[in-house]
């Protein structure tokens, strides 16, 4: 998980990180003009207007990709997609679609994005051998299995944050939406921790010659 603090884009901010190239730039605005272009063809043969759009809608333009972002209000209306990492390869399908799902809908609805991702962090309790159910009880059941601290942490930030997006709580998305991207990169780390590096050092293991771990199986067995 990267250690980098995250500023998602925020109407009417001098710097945050591009949902065009995901660099943390330097952002330059404009309010919008609406132009009578004849020579646009798609609409050349239409009615037009030309006038300069009400201050609600704007436009920043990144200093590193030079892409523009344009605004209605708060939100943002293009581009659609969020500089968020691509779901573990070892997430179980179902767990992938939702927070793909969760991802595109994220500058439409933040609340919606993180209620998404707390549904996937309950298929991914039962990923991991639990039942559930109940995410907080599953949590519970694998700290008593010797959950690592961090990954704990993690499922447990998850779980308290999401719901404040399914019932009523103390965290304001709409002031704070990077407390939702930060949940992509929860699911990502709980996936490495507990799917990806066991199957990787697992891997490993098998590899060895097998009188090697005939001799590590006799070891074991005298301690």
């Amino acid at each position: 998980m990267s250690k980098e603090k995250h500023f998602s884009p925020k109407q009417a901010t001098e710097k945050f990180h591009c949902p065009h190239c995901g660099v943390y730039a330097k952002q330059f605005w404009a309010h919008i003009h609406a132009g009578n272009y004849t020579n646009y063809t798609s609409i050349h043969s239409l009615a037009k207007f030309d006038e300069t759009l009400d201050q609600k809608w704007t436009i920043s333009n990144c200093e590193h990709c030079q892409e523009k972002i344009i605004w209605l209000e708060k939100g943002i209306i293009y581009p659609r997609s969020i500089p968020v990492s691509l779901p573990n390869d070892d997430l179980a399908e179902d767990i992938k679609k939702d927070y793909l799902e969760a991802a595109n809908i994220f500058n439409d609805s933040v609340r919606s994005s993180a209620a998404l991702l707390r549904l996937a962090l309950q298929k991914l309790c039962k990923q991991l051998g639990e039942k559930g159910e109940n995410i907080n009880d599953d949590i519970g059941a694998m700290v008593k299995k010797g959950l690592n601290p961090l990954v704990q942490k993690s499922l447990d930030s998850l779980r308290i944050t999401g719901n404040n997006a399914v019932h009523p709580g103390e965290i304001n998305f709409e002031e704070d939406p990077g407390k939702v991207l930060k949940l992509f990169e929860l699911i990502n780390f709980i996936a490495e921790k507990m799917i990806t590096e066991p199957k990787e050092i697992t891997g490993f293991y098998e590899e060895l010659p097998n009188s090697a771990k005939e001799q590590i199986k006799k070891r074991d067995s005298e301690k």
